[in-house]
């Protein structure tokens, strides 16, 4: 079982490189035999390490060198917990990709590629195997997102690439920077060593290049401009495994740099609560001014990723896995999201919510499982997005200002899914008929696994991360009316504002901010860091 973590990353790449040479369709077989090996070792993994409540994996290192200074890979809960994410909505790609009389096997290539390396970035315990997983993952993404060879597409992911080598070069200085001061690039033998060295500049100076990087990658406010480029330029499957997970990459590498520097001491509540809230209201504002479907969900990503840097920011250990649980949440029902948004432009050849009309009755199975992911994103009772959200929005009672800010927020979300629910009703105008089964498939068990986590969340909860959430009642009075609340509210604001489409929104939607601003934005964003940890 101890290889087992190094099986996961070489598994995917190799069969990978088989369906590029085989391309017949026999590689589904192949793709889908790989995919429940994978699933039955992480399994496996899990259960021979997990005792008395507790996961605890021990470290493997390539080729039995010292941990400073060889390859290092280890999985804690959390590790472990996002090694089943990926798993699960590769399953989901899979499932709605799959065709059984052909496929697109250089897609499948570059799709099967990708979970090899996201899975050695989920699993990787040394700094610079980290920024290779990271480099790796940007690089293929860039191909992914120029996949349907249109000038949109194209455009959208060189801008990709190159704001993103921008955050990867300040994290790889970052690295460099420890190295000269501990000599290994070890995240664990850095952390457990970190103390005495919280005051020197190369450390602070380290952080502040290593989280602004990191920003990047994470889509926070400023540097979030590439997303909603990229994940509405990309086909709707690969938007939805972008949105669903690979940007959450970045928000792993967060976490695990603010576990790294803890001993440091830096106060990294303040700022990046600010940061998030910032990104949150960013997001929503520019969702709510969209016309097309998949730039709404979009921008509501840039929303929710806000929301989950709020609650990883807080002191509050309890918080902070709210914050870690809406990770896994906002991965099911926004992958659910594109993927059903990708069956109605099939079908409609439309994306704009102003033009498309009758959805339920055309596609009664999608729209059901659309809902659903609706419900849960606006926060809804038994379902996942009420849980993550409540433990983040509790956590913060006892400060009356951030309570009501986050409470506004989500109803800023539930505003944007009241705007895109109307394009269920009205009667139907088809323009185009025909889909794989498969896909309706992909988005029930999508379906299944939002009701599933807005159920299932106490035992979860205290399995992987020992943190009692059982005074969150998945349905009680007072969350209903709350929920009834935020609906009505949305509902006025929707009627009341966006739905007349004022001059701001329309200029807030044809905006544009060139690959130039961007980076002074990025340097901008890490003058405010250098001033706020290491200046004042």
């Amino acid at each position: 079982m101890i290889f087992t973590p190094l099986y996961l990353i070489v598994l995917p790449v190799l069969t990978s490189l088989l369906v590029y040479l085989i391309k017949r369709p026999i590689v589904h077989g192949l793709v889908f035999g790989t995919q429940t090996l994978l699933t039955v070792l992480a399994i496996m993994y899990f259960l021979t390490y997990y005792e008395g409540g507790v996961f605890a994996a021990p470290s493997f290192v390539v080729g039995g060198w010292h941990a400073r200074v060889g390859i290092s890979l280890a999985l804690d809960a959390l590790g472990i917990a996002f090694v089943f994410l990926t798993l699960f909505i590769w399953w989901m790609v899979w499932i709605y990709l799959y065709d059984r009389r052909h496929g697109d096997y250089q897609l499948m290539f570059f799709l099967m590629f990708l979970q090899g390396v996201f899975l050695g970035l989920v699993q990787t315990n040394d700094l610079f195997n980290l920024f290779v997983f990271v480099e790796l993952t940007t690089i293929i993404v860039t191909i992914l997102i120029a996949y349907k060879k249109s000038g949109q597409s194209f455009r959208a992911a060189i801008y990709y690439l190159l704001l993103n080598t921008s955050g990867v070069l300040m994290f790889l200085i970052g690295i460099i920077l420890l190295y000269n001061t501990f000599g290994t690039i070890n995240i664990n033998y850095i952390a457990e060593n970190l103390e005495p060295y919280g005051q020197v500049t190369a450390v602070r100076y380290a952080f502040v290049l290593m989280m602004a990087g990191v920003s990047v990658k994470a889509a926070l406010f400023p540097v979030f401009t590439w997303l909603p480029k990229a994940h509405g330029s990309a086909q709707s499957v690969i938007s939805a495994l972008l949105s669903g997970l690979i940007v959450k990459g970045g928000v792993y590498i967060f976490i695990r740099m603010q576990f790294m520097f803890a001993d440091a001491a830096f106060n990294t509540a303040d700022f990046f609560y600010v940061v998030g809230v910032v990104t949150a209201f960013s997001g929503i504002v520019f969702a709510l001014s969209q016309q097309d479907l998949k730039q709404m969900l979009a921008y509501s990503t840039v929303s929710q990723i806000g929301l989950i840097i709020v609650g990883l920011s807080s002191p509050s250990i309890r918080v902070f896995y709210g914050g870690v649980y809406h990770i896994f949440n906002h991965a099911l029902f926004k992958a659910l999201l594109f993927m059903g948004v990708g069956i109605i432009i099939k079908v409609f050849q439309n994306k704009k919510v102003d033009q498309l009309q009758g959805v339920f009755k055309a596609l009664p199975h999608v729209s059901l499982a659309m809902i659903i992911g609706m419900l849960a994103i606006t926060g809804a009772p038994l379902l996942n997005g009420f849980i993550s959200k409540s433990v983040i929005l509790y956590g913060f009672t006892e400060q009356s200002v951030r309570y009501w800010i986050l409470f506004g927020l989500n109803i800023g979300t539930a505003t944007l899914f009241v705007k895109m629910a109307t394009i269920f009703i009205g009667p139907q105008n088809l323009c185009s008929v025909g889909h794989r089964q498969g896909k309706h498939l992909a988005l029930l068990l999508l379906s299944v696994g939002c009701i599933v986590l807005g159920n299932a969340y106490i035992p979860l909860f205290q399995g992987l991360f020992s943190i009692d959430v059982s005074d969150i009642q998945r349905v009680s009075f007072g969350a209903l009316f709350d929920y009834a609340v935020t609906i009505t509210l949305a509902i006025a604001i929707y009627g009341l504002v966006i739905r007349r489409d004022f001059s701001l929104m329309k200029k807030l939607r044809h905006f544009k901010l060139s690959f130039e601003t961007a980076n002074y934005l990025f340097v901008g964003y890490i003058v405010a860091m250098v001033l706020f940890f290491i200046l004042l």
